[in-house]
């Protein structure tokens, strides 16, 4: 009879207090529109940052919850494991890249991800978020690798991408650029996880117009840097993303950094995000903060550990942390022999850097940036073999500038209309205003930044020429005396 009772009060009790049933499994297949449920705790703020403060005020109709993307999941896909993820960010507002990943995808069991609306007309902060609320989302819903989780990009988004990943590399296994690529943060230690922990594959097409980007100035620099990188110029193609073959391939490259990546976990699992873990920007701070005072105990890592210490106070200047941060970096100001360590270690990575972009520029064409770079280093490494191999180039790249013909014309982007005039430069003593557009140098006709280019092969420094241009749909005639280079 009591155990009657007792089935009663339970049958009762249920109706108050229903039992839980196993949340249904998560959708798989490929979903052509998945909205954000919740806003991104990732640290989009921080990567916005680097394009400006003005960029972190989004447009006031701006609302994650209405964020689309495009979604696709394995049919196996299965939460008792963390899965593979493709992140694409494309130039336009549509999403893209599917159809080029897919059967990369399909095959490899990888999960895929693409916004809607973060092409390279949106504002480049709410473009980090649109991207970060998706990524957060996909997180949240489905059981993600972060070691093998690829961020890529076409073109501008490409660009994007690198951004992103390069700020914040705890989130992500490895970085595709298809003709676009973005430079390192300025941070010391996110250079040293891109060098310990990211691999960067760059892809571009063999008449792409960026393929001299990737393959003369980032690329080399990469290499130069000590960042695992490789760097594919696909036959036939021009400014495009590369069939399945291709990005197989780079897939694969990938893949095989996978335990190099997985050791790096091990070694400073501080600075790694599990799979389960949201890592918001307090807890990201706190785990830096631990990252640096391993590394100090280690004399081999002093530097590190004071770049990480200089991270915590520029990235979260005001908190607890970064106020730890500073005591520790007051400590060592005490502490000769690790003063010494910081400074040997920190003044060699610093010479390091300096040759790498000084290189790259030069072989860019950036004469007068490469220039900047080499006295940068020839000035504050002076007693160093790198200083002195600086003061050389220095000396070698104030002359080829001196040769080198000067209008003090600046282009809006790669077109022939001026968009800048350089006080008493040659143009402006000639007469020339932005917004003029330029129509013929000496005797050629220039309809576009590449002819310019090819004009200027023409002349040298004191020569008088003809300079045809166009002025509120009315043609001039001007006289400009060619000029050299301001030093």
């Amino acid at each position: 009879m009591r155990s009657r009772v007792t089935v009663a009060v339970l049958c009762v009790g249920s109706l108050f207090f229903p039992i839980r049933s196993r949340a249904a499994d998560p959708p798989t297949g490929f979903q052509a529109e998945v909205r954000v449920k919740r806003p991104t705790r990732l640290d989009w703020e921080f990567v916005a940052a680097g394009f400006g403060k003005e960029t972190l005020k989004l447009r006031g109709d701006f609302d994650s919850l209405k964020q689309r993307y495009q979604l696709y999941v394995p049919r196996a896909y299965d939460a008792a494991r963390a899965w593979p993820l493709v992140v694409f960010i494309s130039p336009g507002d549509a999403p893209m890249g599917w159809r080029d990943w897919q059967k990369v995808c399909e095959e490899s069991g990888t999960l895929f991800c693409s916004p809607y609306a973060a092409g390279n007309n949106c504002p480049p902060g709410q473009r980090v978020r649109i991207v970060l609320d998706m990524l957060d989302q996909v997180r949240r819903d489905y059981r993600i690798d972060p070691e093998r989780t690829y961020l890529t990009g076409f073109s501008g988004g490409g660009r994007m991408a690198c951004t992103i990943a390069f700020s914040l590399p705890e989130f992500f296994g490895g970085v595709i650029p298809v003709c676009g690529t973005n430079p390192l943060h300025r941070l010391d230690y996110l250079r040293h996880r891109v060098q310990d922990h990211l691999p960067v594959a760059f892809v571009t097409g063999e008449t792409d117009f960026n393929r001299v980007e990737n393959e003369k100035y980032m690329f080399p620099m990469f290499q130069e840097l000590g960042i695992r990188s490789r760097l594919w110029v696909v036959p036939k193609l021009g400014h495009g993303v590369p069939g399945p073959v291709v990005l197989a391939e780079v897939k694969k490259w990938l893949d095989e950094d996978l335990p190099r990546r997985r050791e790096d976990v091990k070694k400073r699992p501080t600075l790694a995000c599990p799979p389960d873990d949201e890592l918001t920007p307090v807890k990201l701070a706190g785990r830096v903060l631990a990252a640096a005072e391993t590394d100090l105990k280690d004399a081999d890592r002093t530097w590190r550990g004071v770049a990480l210490l200089r991270g915590i106070v520029a990235r979260w200047g005001q908190t607890e942390v970064a106020e730890k941060a500073r005591k520790h970096l007051d400590e060592l100001k005490d502490d000769a022999k690790r003063l010494r360590l910081a400074g040997e270690q920190g003044g060699q990575e610093e010479r390091t850097v300096l040759q790498a972009q000084a290189k790259a520029l030069d072989r860019f064409g950036q004469t007068a940036a490469s220039l900047q770079a080499w006295k940068a280093l020839a000035q504050q490494h002076a007693d160093t073999p790198e200083g002195r191999k600086a003061a050389e180039e220095v000396r070698r790249l104030t002359k080829v500038l001196s040769e080198r013909p000067y209008l003090g014309i600046a282009f809006a982007g790669e077109s022939a209309v001026v968009e800048k005039v350089v006080p008493d430069g040659p143009a402006d003593r000639a007469g020339v205003q932005p917004g003029d557009r330029l129509r013929m140098l000496g005797t050629t006709k220039v309809q576009s930044f590449a002819d310019l280019r090819r004009a200027l092969e023409k002349i040298k420094p004191g020569d008088k020429v003809k300079l045809e241009v166009e002025r509120k749909r009315k043609p001039m005639t001007l006289t400009v005396e060619v000029g050299s280079p301001p030093t």
